[in-house]
């Protein structure tokens, strides 16, 4: 009895590690996505994402100490234990639902938004193709700015600032770049990677952004249009070339 008792011991520790490194990772992971997808990490004082880790992981110590050690605690032992499971359950739900209504308040869009922007790349006469999604992911970037590998930009959730969902906050939440002078573009093939003056077909070459048929200045800053059907919603031409500005179509879906 003594023997299946510390086994039963020795497999709730080993659970109760797991559970600490499946914490630790979730919470990192959302965190370094932070750099570029405003979310409540950055406006209060603790992440919903770090609540959530560090609150379940409590609640699984107390679970632990309930299992082994209930037998042994006295009455006010019990009590303490099963309020503390509770108070620590009521309090990520209450600051779960607080930071969430004031996401909203203080946002831009005043609630979750769904907006899509179609988008084509050409380098010297070829057109680029995003990064593949990996593993069980089915878009690459973030929560708030990604792609489906279907050559259309997402954005869905809360726009706090609209800065957050510029072409330039879409290419390095892809874990690339835009400027004004260049593009950094992640493909299966590894970083793609141009600047005005490189060349295309051995002449020194440009980079130009079109967006609905029209050259824009300072692309990087450029904010996408809220609206969910395209069109409306933007559509985005990159090119990089050495041929002149006139001689280039301006709409998607052509070279």
């Amino acid at each position: 009895m003594l023997e299946s008792l510390n086994i039963k011991k020795s497999n709730l520790v080993f659970l109760l590690l797991i559970l600490l490194a499946l914490f630790s990772y979730t919470v990192s992971s959302h965190e370094e996505e932070q750099e570029f997808d405003l979310t409540p990490h950055d406006i209060h004082p603790i992440s919903t994402w770090a609540v959530v880790g560090y609150g379940s992981l409590i609640f699984a110590v107390l679970i632990v100490i309930i299992v082994l050690f209930h037998k042994r605690m006295n009455e006010a032992a019990k009590k303490a234990t099963y309020f503390s499971v509770v108070a620590v359950s009521g309090a990520v739900t209450l600051y779960l639902i607080a930071t969430t209504l004031h996401l909203n308040i203080i946002s831009e869009t005043k609630g979750p938004v769904h907006w899509h922007a179609d988008f084509e790349i050409w380098i010297c006469d070829k057109e680029i193709n995003l990064v593949d999604p990996k593993g069980l992911s089915n878009k690459v970037g973030t929560p708030l700015l990604h792609e489906h590998n279907d050559n259309r930009i997402h954005v869905e959730g809360v726009v706090v600032n609209k800065k957050d969902v510029s072409l330039g906050a879409f290419f390095a939440a892809l874990g690339g770049s835009l400027s004004n002078d260049g593009i950094k573009v992640p493909t299966n093939d590894g970083l793609v990677s141009v600047h005005n003056g490189d060349l295309c077909s051995e002449r020194l070459a440009k980079l130009y952004v079109f967006v609905n048929g029209n050259l824009i200045d300072n692309p990087p800053t450029y904010v996408l249009s809220p609206y969910q059907q395209v069109p409306p919603g933007d559509r985005i031409k990159i090119v990089f070339t050495e041929r002149n500005v006139e001689d280039i179509d301006p709409n998607i879906n052509s070279s």
